[in-house]
C-alpha cells in the first residue's frame, strides 16, 4: 500500500510540473504584457489560452495525449516568451528578416556560440522536464471528475474577462498575437513568409532616374565586404597583422576613419547601400532603384560578382547587365566553402573589356560565419589548424574563445589578399579606376566584447563599426581632382551606409533630378548623417556616444 501510495504522489506531483511547464511562457507574457503593453493585452493572452487549450482538450480527449501533441508548440511558446522577455519585444518582421533567408549552417553556427549555447541548455531541460513529467502524469479522461469543473471554472471566469478585452479591440488583437503558441504560429506561418517574399523583390516596381553622364571611359568597382569589424584590421590599428597589403598603400588608398553599418545583418544594410535608403525611410516595398539601374542609365555596363546567397541584391531589385556567382560544389547544406577568391576569373575578364564604361559589384562571403570555411588553409596565419572555430555546448575555456579570434582574423588576412587582387588588377588600367569597399556590417566576438556574432536587437559597437576605403588610380586622380580631395576632407567624419549610393554615383559622374550632394561623401558639400537611428535586428535603435575611432 505504501508503495502504490508513493507512485501516486509521484504522478500528481507530475502533473503538477507539466502544467506548470505548460503554462509557464504564457504566465511570463502575461506578467510581461500587463507592465510593457496594457492590462487588457495582459487578459487577451489569458482568454486566448484557455480557449486553444479547451479546443486541444477536445480534441485529444486524455490529459497525456493533451500534453504530448501540445509538446513541438509549446516548446516553440518557450522560445517565443524567452526572446519577448530579452529583447523587448515579440517576434515579428524584425526577425523574420533574419530567418527568412538563415542557411544551415548559420544556424549551426548559432547554436557553436555562447547564446545560441544556452538557449539549447534552457530548451533541453525544459523539454527533458515536459516529456518526462507528462508521461509519468495520470492519462486519464480530461472531461470527467476534477477536469470537467476545471474547464467549466475557467470558461465561466473568460465571461467577465472577455467583457472587459472588448472594450478595445487593438488591445484584444495584440494580446492574442502575444499568446506564445498562437503568436508562434503566427510568426511562422506569416511574417517569415511574408518576409521572404519582401526580400525576394516581389514588390518592386522601378521608376527611372533619369540619369545621364558626360565624359569617356572610366572603371569603377564597389567592393561590399562581410562581417567585417574595423578595429580587427590592423590597418587601423590592430595589433596583429591582419591587413599588410592595406597597410602598405594606405598613403595611396583613402580610408575612412569612421565608417558605420546602417543595420547589423545583411539584409537589409546591403539593400540600403544599393538604393540610398536610410534607416528612418527603409522599406523593402518602397525601393524603386538601385546604383545598378543607376549606372545603366548613365551609360555603364554593370556587372555583379557575388559570393553569397542572393537574398540581398533581390531584395534591392538587382537587375545588372550580368550576375555571375560560383557554384559551390564543395560545400554542403552544413558548410559553404566557396572562397571569394573564386568570383577573381570573371573579374579579370570584365577588367580586361575595354571600349565602355564599367561598373562592376562585387558581394563578398568576407568574414561570415563560419569562419575556418571563408578562407583556404595557407591563409592559416593565426592559431593552429587542430582549434575549431566552435566550442561544444559545456565548453567555457578562454582558449576556445581565442581560436574563434585567430579563425576570424585569418579571414581578414585572405580579405586583405583578394583585395589585393582587386586593387593591382585595377591599377593596371590606362583608364580613369576606382575601387570602393565598404562592409555590410562588422561583427561582436565573445573574447573581446562579451556577445558574438551579429543581427542582435541591440547596438553593440563592433556590429557596426566597419572598415571602408576608396582607391583611385593615377588617371582619375588627374582627371578629378576636385573629387579626390572632398574624400580627404570627408574621411574622418561619420559616413554611413546609404552614403555609398550617392557616393558611388558621383565617382562615376553620373547625375540625376534626385541626387542629393550632402550625402556623397565625394562632394565637398557633404554632410554626416550623425543623429540617424541604426537598425539593430530589425529594431530601430539611437547609438549611443560615438566612440572615437582610430586613424590608419
Amino acid at each position: 500500500m505504501t508503495r502504490i501510495a508513493d507512485i501516486l504522489r509521484i504522478d500528481r506531483l507530475c502533473a503538477y510540473v507539466v502544467w506548470a511547464l505548460y503554462a509557464a511562457p504564457t504566465v511570463i507574457i502575461i506578467a510581461w504584457a500587463a507592465k510593457m503593453r496594457s492590462s487588457r493585452s495582459a487578459v487577451a493572452v489569458v482568454i486566448t489560452f484557455v480557449l486553444t487549450a479547451y479546443v486541444i482538450a477536445i480534441v485529444t480527449r486524455t490529459w497525456r495525449r493533451f500534453f504530448l501533441v501540445q509538446f513541438p508548440v509549446c516548446l516553440l511558446g518557450v522560445a517565443f516568451a524567452a526572446y519577448t522577455v530579452t529583447f523587448g519585444m515579440p517576434p515579428g518582421s524584425a526577425l523574420a528578416s533574419i530567418l527568412a533567408f538563415t542557411s544551415l549552417e548559420e544556424v549551426l553556427g548559432f547554436f557553436g556560440l555562447q547564446q545560441g549555447r544556452l538557449l539549447v541548455l534552457l530548451l533541453g531541460a525544459w523539454s527533458a522536464c515536459y516529456l518526462v513529467s507528462a508521461w509519468i502524469a495520470p492519462k486519464g479522461l480530461i472531461f470527467s471528475g476534477h477536469g470537467v469543473l476545471l474547464f467549466r471554472m475557467m470558461l465561466v471566469l473568460l465571461v467577465p474577462l472577455a467583457a472587459y478585452a472588448v472594450s478595445n479591440p487593438s488591445q484584444l488583437a495584440d494580446g492574442i498575437a502575444l499568446e506564445p503558441v498562437v503568436g508562434s504560429l503566427m510568426f511562422f506561418g506569416g511574417d517569415i513568409p511574408r518576409m521572404k517574399a519582401e526580400m525576394r523583390g516581389s514588390s518592386i516596381n522601378k521608376i527611372p532616374y533619369r540619369a545621364h553622364r558626360m565624359g569617356g571611359e572610366e572603371v569603377h568597382i564597389l567592393v561590399v565586404g562581410e562581417s567585417a569589424r574595423r578595429d580587427s584590421w590592423s590597418v587601423y590599428g590592430y595589433g596583429r597583422p591582419t591587413t599588410p597589403y592595406l597597410s602598405s598603400i594606405k598613403g595611396e588608398a583613402i580610408f575612412l576613419q569612421n565608417a558605420v553599418a546602417d543595420a547589423n545583418f545583411t539584409s537589409w544594410a546591403v539593400p540600403m547601400m544599393l538604393t540610398g535608403m536610410t534607416p528612418d525611410n527603409f522599406d523593402l516595398s518602397r525601393v524603386k532603384g538601385n546604383i545598378f539601374d543607376l549606372a545603366k542609365e548613365g551609360g555603364y555596363t554593370a556587372l555583379l560578382l557575388e559570393n553569397q546567397d542572393p537574398n540581398a541584391a533581390e531584395a534591392a531589385g538587382v537587375d545588372a547587365d550580368e550576375i555571375e556567382s560560383p557554384i559551390d560544389l564543395s560545400g554542403s547544406a552544413t558548410g559553404r566553402r566557396t572562397f571569394d577568391g573564386q568570383l577573381l576569373a570573371a573579374y579579370r575578364r570584365e577588367i580586361a573589356r575595354s571600349g565602355k564604361a564599367r561598373f562592376i559589384g562585387i558581394h563578398m562571403m568576407g568574414s561570415h560565419w563560419k569562419y575556418s570555411n571563408r578562407y583556404p588553409p595557407q591563409f592559416q596565419h593565426f592559431g593552429s589548424t587542430q582549434q575549431p572555430d566552435v566550442r561544444p555546448i559545456l565548453a567555457s575555456s578562454k582558449s576556445s574563445e581565442a581560436a574563434l579570434v585567430d579563425t576570424y582574423d585569418n579571414t581578414i588576412v585572405y580579405t586583405d589578399w583578394f583585395l589585393q587582387q582587386i586593387v593591382d588588377r585595377a591599377r593596371e588600367l590606362n583608364v580613369p579606376a576606382t575601387v570602393t569597399f565598404f562592409s555590410d556590417h562588422g561583427e561582436d566576438l565573445q573574447l573581446l566584447d562579451g556577445t558574438a556574432g551579429h543581427g542582435n536587437p541591440v547596438y553593440t559597437p563592433h556590429a557596426f563599426e566597419v572598415p571602408a576605403f576608396v582607391w583611385a588610380n593615377d588617371a582619375y586622380r588627374k582627371q578629378h581632382p576636385e573629387i579626390i580631395a572632398a574624400l580627404k576632407n570627408n574621411a574622418a567624419k561619420e559616413i554611413r551606409s546609404h552614403d555609398v549610393f550617392y557616393t558611388i554615383a558621383d565617382l562615376m559622374g553620373i547625375s540625376w533630378p534626385g541626387a542629393i550632394a550632402s550625402r556623397s561623401f565625394a562632394s565637398n558639400n557633404f554632410v554626416p548623417d550623425t543623429m540617424m537611428r541604426h537598425i539593430a535586428g530589425g529594431v530601430p535603435v539611437v547609438r549611443p556616444l560615438p566612440r572615437s575611432a582610430a586613424a590608419p
